[in-house]
């Protein structure tokens, strides 16, 4: 694909996304390992500087700040802010800096982060511990009487006994049978790639089930794949809507009735999930069953010429079937609109490791990517970091998209958010959601 990829809103994808449309993948991942790793693949927990990495070494401290930013998102709904003023006397990695403002993780206590030195079993469950004290309620303090079953249960450091336990009576981490018969916690044992995405995923499974608000709407709750595959058929499983028959442009709901244009922009969210999904838990578990669900639209649009000239043209999109008409309808207001805006380029559909991706979803489109940046402001609204994109100038370049212009206009109208004014820390100019995402 040639538009940017996409990892929600998460920073942790918009800082180190490459170009691939998929999670990148561990080498040489152990047998036992494989599916909670896919899992965590599926959930969208896998950094892209994973890739090509072996699976079977240690993680780092740095490279775990990446997954756990990943997992408090997904976990909390809450969109990780990029920080950049560093603590640390020996790292400036905005990852790193933004995991510890959050309160995920801490320093050495001497001014410095070490990224480079791996965690051990307990330091690993007291960042767990950490993403789980952000998440709404309280987790109370876990039974620490439950570790004197293992006989290593006086290993354990008082620091972090409450998290240790927490993540046992919840299944994250389980005890290790010795030689001799005995079951040992080894607290003190280091962790593995493949491992820290195991009780990531394991994490999500056990804790993310209950809906957790976001920074500007009510985020869908995070659900591992082997939960959803556990879900009874019924209202509260994931349904998907089948693929437009003889090239039809427009596909339907489960209940057979499309989102028509004229209702689009009035739906409440939970009306859209169902329409779209026909449940109220969104998405797709596999690429096939999300290619399964979207269709090809061809819609008008306006080319610029080098001449300055405008002609009229057409453009091809991959998009949830369901939306197809909302679509079609979008983009035939832009044609008809007096700027006769120009488009260069544009995407919907293509498969994201991130199972919140909208993108992932069919549900969002990016245009003249390039031209409409993707970035994080700071407080007084000035940019501080560009993830996608160079600029964004309406008024000079002709592919820059107004805000008050006939793009905006138009997918409002028919109930998209844009991403130029739907976040606080954030402004994505080419990207329209119809969940705001």
């Amino acid at each position: 694909m040639g538009w940017k990829t996409w990892g929600g809103a998460m920073l942790a994808a918009a800082l180190v996304a490459g170009t691939a449309p998929q999670a990148c993948a561990l080498t040489g991942v152990s047998a036992w390992a494989k599916a909670e790793v896919s899992r965590a693949e599926t959930a969208g927990l896998v950094p892209d500087t994973f890739d090509r990495l072996a699976a079977q070494e240690d993680v780092s401290r740095a490279e775990f700040c990446n997954v756990m930013l990943r997992l408090f998102e997904e976990a909390t709904g809450r969109m990780a802010e990029l920080q950049t003023d560093s603590p640390f006397a020996d790292t400036d990695d905005p990852i790193v800096v933004s995991a510890s403002a959050l309160g995920l993780v801490s320093g050495r206590g001497d001014g410095t982060f070490d990224p480079d030195a791996t965690i051990t079993r307990q330091e690993l469950c007291v960042m767990l511990g950490n993403v789980l004290r952000q998440m709404p309620g309280d987790p109370g303090q876990a039974d620490v009487d439950a570790l004197r079953a293992y006989a290593d249960a006086g290993v354990v450091a008082a620091w972090a006994q409450n998290d240790v336990a927490a993540m046992v009576d919840s299944g994250v981490i389980s005890g290790i049978t010795e030689g001799d018969g005995s079951i040992t916690l080894s607290p003190e044992d280091t962790t593995t790639r493949e491992q820290s995405l195991i009780l990531a995923v394991r994490f999500l499974s056990a804790y993310a089930l209950e809906e957790a608000p976001g920074n500007d709407s009510e985020a869908p709750p995070a659900i591992a794949d082997d939960l959803v595959a556990q879900m009874p058929a019924g209202e509260d499983s994931v349904q998907t809507a089948p693929a437009p028959d003889n090239g039809s442009q427009t596909g339907s709901t489960t209940d057979g009735t499309p989102i028509l244009p004229e209702e689009a922009g009035s739906l409440t969210e939970e009306q859209k999930l169902a329409r779209v999904f026909g449940s109220a838990t969104p998405g797709y578990d596999s690429p096939e069953q999300a290619e399964a669900a979207m269709a090809d639209i061809t819609v008008p649009v306006w080319r610029l010429q080098s001449d300055g000239t405008k002609t009229a043209d057409t453009m091809t999109l991959t998009v949830n079937a369901n939306l197809a008409q909302v679509y079609q309808a979008v983009f035939e207001e832009i044609f008809a609109g007096e700027e006769q805006f120009p488009l260069k380029n544009g995407g919907s559909y293509a498969w994201r490791s991130n199972a919140r991706s909208e993108h992932r979803w069919g549900t969002a489109v990016d245009l003249n990517w390039e031209e409409n940046m993707e970035c994080y402001i700071d407080a007084s609204g000035a940019v501080t970091q560009i993830t996608t994109g160079t600029h964004w100038t309406p008024g000079e370049d002709p592919y820059s998209i107004p805000a008050d212009g006939d793009v905006v206009r138009a997918f409002k109208k028919y109930g998209f958010a844009w991403g130029g004014d739907a976040w606080p820390s954030k402004r994505d100019y080419m990207h329209f959601s119809y969940f705001g995402r």
